[in-house]
């Protein structure tokens, strides 16, 4: 029999649309005739979404430890098996843990699944060559989300004919379109003022995410005479600080991280992507999906979506240009802002489903293991 693992130190409260595409791939792997489990760290435990996971009958494992603790770990879980056997990590934690099991056995193949950008810090970037180079031997597949991700992992020393652009799928089922009543209610929830128009902004990393850019942006409106208020998730002092001193402290509501961000987008008119390197984030599908229209930075994972849909447009990385794209927004007839975030959403259905792009995975873990049986094996030289 087949076995399938996917590896992922995800623990936080949400699910967002991560943890339902990885389990909608170990439950097509297993309706198959695969053996599935996911491995997670022990924060997981008693997280909501776990529910989701029994109830498909997907047995889990906790581990966490040394990279060497978690290799031992993994060698005595899988390694002295003869079943074919994919070990998919997602993130990084369980990269090098997972390559080193897959050293020198046939039966093992790995998946690497990039799901942000490559830090650009000198050291991330020797950690990397040296990882890719050296590590990235004994792995099949390298997953990235954006066509300029994949272009830094070749540059980086990643073999180009492993790594492959896989976009990020959203759970469009957890984020439907809210109606108004809805948006209100949220919005009364999360202390939104009656009266104003609210910039949706996710600023989990200040700097990457350039909540400073956001911040700016949000300026111009205010100094025209706006009416609108700034709401970020995850800023926390850093983006207090940063909007203290532009005299924005009351233009500025923030939030810790919720565990139903879909709070966040029904109490957003507009969200604003101002990120300067991204892979492809699923905030924006998500809130597109939610009926909320997107202004992004001009990156590749932003652009897979605003080359294709009205209702996310695409500006370089400016506050000028961020105000006056947010602003034609809010200016937008209501329903002709409904009409553009439902052809949106038909559009990320089609393409970015949990459920077909989960096949498409587990068709090329089948397609691996086919291979293998006519071609060298991966890492055993």
């Amino acid at each position: 029999m087949k076995r399938l693992v996917h590896l992922a130190p995800y623990a936080l409260p949400h699910s967002g649309s991560f943890v339902p595409f990885m389990r909608t791939a170990l439950e097509t792997a297993q309706q198959r005739g695969w053996a599935v489990e996911a491995v997670l760290p022990p924060g997981a435990r008693g997280r909501p979404w776990m529910q989701g996971f029994h109830e498909a009958g997907i047995p889990v494992e906790f581990a966490d430890g040394t990279r060497l603790q978690l290799t031992q770990w993994l060698r005595d879980r899988f390694g002295d098996g003869q079943e074919p056997t994919i070990l998919h990590t997602h993130f990084t934690v369980y990269d090098l843990p997972a390559a080193l099991t897959g050293r020198g056995r046939p039966h093992v193949h790995v998946y690497w699944h990039l799901h942000t950008v490559l830090s650009s810090r000198p050291r991330a970037v020797v950690a990397n060559a040296l990882k890719f180079l050296i590590f990235g031997r004994y792995v099949e597949r390298i997953l990235t989300p954006s066509a300029d991700v994949a272009a830094e992992v070749r540059r980086r020393f990643g073999r180009s004919a492993k790594v492959s652009v896989f976009p990020n799928p959203v759970d469009q089922s957890a984020f439907p379109p809210l109606s108004r009543e809805q948006r209100a209610a949220f919005r009364e929830e999360l202390g939104v003022p009656g009266g104003v128009r609210v910039l949706l902004h996710f600023g989990r990393d200040w700097q990457i995410k350039d909540g400073d850019v956001f911040l700016d942006a949000l300026g111009v409106l205010v100094n025209e005479g706006r009416s609108v208020i700034g709401l970020i998730n995850q800023g926390g002092e850093e983006a207090a600080s940063a909007a203290a001193r532009r005299g924005l402290e009351q233009q500025v509501k923030l939030t810790g991280l919720l565990p139903q961000p879909q709070k966040l987008y029904g109490a957003a008119d507009v969200m604003v992507a101002s990120s300067r390197g991204e892979g492809m984030p699923y905030t924006v599908a998500e809130a597109l999906c939610s009926g909320v229209p997107v202004v992004a930075s001009d990156l590749a994972g932003h652009r897979y979506l605003g080359d294709e849909l009205e209702a996310c447009s695409i500006v370089p990385r400016d506050a000028g240009r961020f105000a006056s794209a947010a602003e034609a927004f809010l200016d937008m007839d209501a329903d002709e802002t409904a009409r553009l975030c439902a052809t949106a959403r038909e559009w990320i259905v089609e393409r970015l489903d949990v459920a077909a792009a989960a096949a498409r995975l587990v068709d090329q873990y089948e397609q691996t293991i086919r291979d293998s049986s006519t071609q060298p094996q991966v890492g055993s030289s």
